[in-house]
């Protein structure tokens, strides 16, 4: 469904997310309110970047005393993100037609970042809230955590790709115009300056977004299996049972053979079946493989997701120290190409000379 803006007498304005421009209208006019201009709205998404500063502003907000309600009217009228401003008075014209926090706040985030909206708890007291929102700025704190790791790796090697291709430009400028074809022997190098600088900026973009975790998820299976076990750590802390966990933990998740797994254990779980027979061997590797032998025959599956949580952690940590070692490694041999091509034309006329 589309959202649409309403203005209102007294240049009010309103948002709402129905399912025609008609419904929407007459919500409004049942109401008395004929004075009003629908027009269908599209929101900037929330991405993963985006929802933990909305979340770090909601958090500061409660700590200051304020209500849930009270924050979000208060950064709708004063936020200095025009992006958190225009979902802050969304969710404040939803809520004032009896919409639920979360389901708004999820209609107003990418796909990929909405399942981390259920994690709020709007619906306790402040001090519910703000242990949910600690527990959801953690978790996203996780993820992005990959992307600036790699960002910081690629700034060097991305500087040297820079440098090399301007001494690549500049010797070629300073060649004397000696036939027709100077111009188009320098349109080559801008070129390809050009397109390198457009990949780094997409990539360094893309990296600042937090956006390296859909490739991790896509490609990495410890990946997964790390942020499989911190939420499902994280949800549980909130009261939740592992079944019910585990039945909201595939819309966390965009890569399908992961996803299937996770219904194939929830359902499982659901026919009575124990826990050693329940879940993959490569989920409980090591010692919680043992501590998950000991839950089949006592019930308590806690040591053996603690063990687990940390066994995939320091396996990740491990790609991701070789990842920030290899890329770099693999941007210097582009760079190390450039530097040699812009050498061997510096040079090229002493060669000849000799």
């Amino acid at each position: 469904m589309p959202w649409y803006k309403i203005l209102r007498q007294h240049n009010k304005t309103d948002y709402r997310y129905e399912s025609s421009e008609s419904k929407a209208l007459f919500q409004y006019i049942s109401r008395g309110d004929w004075h009003i201009s629908v027009s269908e709205w599209n929101p900037k998404k929330l991405d993963y970047k985006s929802l933990q500063t909305f979340y770090i502003e909601i958090q500061s907000a409660l700590q200051s005393g304020l209500q849930l309600n009270q924050a979000i009217s208060h950064f709708a009228l004063s936020s200095t993100h025009p992006k958190i401003a225009n979902t802050c008075k969304a969710i404040l014209s939803e809520l004032e037609n009896g919409a639920l926090f979360n389901q708004t706040l999820s209609r107003l985030a990418k796909p990929s970042a909405a399942p981390y909206c259920q994690l709020l708890n709007s619906q306790g007291s402040r001090e519910d809230c703000e242990k949910s929102l600690s527990m959801s700025i953690t978790q996203l704190n996780t993820l992005l955590d990959c992307s600036q790791r790699l960002l910081k790796a690629m700034l060097y090697p991305f500087s040297i790709i820079q440098i090399a291709l301007i001494i690549l430009i500049a010797n070629q400028a300073m060649k004397k115009a000696e036939n027709e074809s100077y111009l188009l022997d320098l349109i080559n190098p801008i070129s390809i300056y050009c397109a390198c600088s457009i990949i780094q900026f997409i990539i360094l973009k893309s990296l600042h977004q937090g956006q390296a975790c859909y490739w991790l998820e896509k490609y990495s299976g410890t990946f997964r299996l790390t942020k499989l076990f911190s939420l499902l750590s994280t949800t549980r802390k909130t009261g939740i049972t592992l079944q019910h966990a585990l039945k909201n933990m595939p819309e966390y998740f965009q890569h399908q053979p992961i996803k299937e797994d996770i219904y194939q254990v929830y359902y499982t779980l659901r026919l009575g079946k124990n826990y050693v027979n329940s879940f993959p061997a490569d989920w409980f590797p090591n010692e919680s493989a043992i501590a998950l032998h000991s839950a089949g025959q006592d019930g308590d599956i806690e040591r053996a997701l603690l063990l687990a949580e940390k066994e995939h952690t320091k396996r990740w940590q491990k790609v991701i120290t070789l990842l920030e070692k290899l890329i770099p490694a693999a941007c210097l041999l582009i760079a190390g190409g450039f530097v040699a091509s812009a050498l061997i034309a510096l040079y090229a006329p002493l060669i000849e000379m000799t």
